[in-house]
């Protein structure tokens, strides 16, 4: 790795653990926007799993009391055990096209949210709803590492203030993550070069993340909406350019 690679690998790191600590999410799309030109996804996934898991670890303390547990329950549970589906059907789905549509359905609903304001709400469906998209979000971040947008959209819809969504992010991402690394490293994933990196990542990491998690203080509930549904557009407009770009490549 030359000292160019390894300056945006380490400021992916940062990046991406900063704006997990602020939001409770969005750890591997930021970094994948770092990431995905310097190593090839096999590499790059074990990386994403070990900065979330870190990243998120050093928020958990920040929201443990704050966490809504009836409503994270169902979620939790509903996204473990479909978390295997999703890592079957990478064999069985273009992920290049599924990433791309699923970029731009972010833009368009990150883009209208932010348009509506706060007058579109769905407060219905209860803990079976809740499950039902803790479930997509298992499947999706077995599939492609996006564990944390579907809940993320769910948040916003269902109104949650800023407490209860990072709470509830950062728990259901922890969680799922981890057990999603434990599943890399089953596969024979993680390799002596695997562990230098995250031995580089680790410090960025700790510093990322804790920045973050003052920042968030700073922000108020109506703005903290605004920061999560434009880490979505942004991370929309990420998957949009990297898997547009690899359709148009070949």
């Amino acid at each position: 790795m030359t000292t160019g690679h390894l300056v945006l690998f380490l400021a992916g790191a940062f990046t991406a653990a900063f704006v997990s600590g602020l939001s409770g999410f969005a750890y591997a799309l930021v970094s994948l926007a770092f990431w995905i030109w310097l190593f090839p996804l096999a590499e790059a996934t074990p990386l994403v799993l070990f900065g979330a898991v870190v990243s998120q670890a050093v928020a958990v303390p920040s929201v443990w009391r704050t966490v809504d547990w009836p409503t994270l329950w169902p979620m939790l549970g509903a996204s473990l055990v479909c978390l295997p589906l999703g890592v079957w059907l990478i064999a069985h789905t273009d992920l290049d096209v599924f990433r791309l549509s699923f970029g731009l359905l972010l833009i368009v609903y990150a883009t209208f949210q932010l348009a509506m304001g706060t007058r579109l709400r769905i407060d219905g469906g209860g803990k079976a709803a809740d499950a039902a998209i803790g479930a997509v979000g298992g499947v999706m971040g077995g599939l492609a590492g996006l564990t944390g947008a579907v809940p993320a959209v769910w948040g916003v819809l269902r109104g949650w203030d800023k407490q209860r969504h990072r709470g509830l992010m950062t728990i259901l991402n922890s969680a799922s993550q981890l057990v999603a690394l434990a599943m890399v490293a089953v596969a024979g994933y993680i390799t002596a070069t695997t562990l230098l990196r995250w031995a580089w990542m680790l410090p960025c990491l700790i510093i990322g993340a804790w920045l973050g998690n003052i920042a968030t203080r700073r922000i108020s509930p109506a703005s903290f909406r605004n920061v999560v549904l434009g880490l979505l557009l942004a991370s929309g407009m990420v998957l949009t350019l990297q898997n547009g770009w690899r359709a148009i490549a070949g």
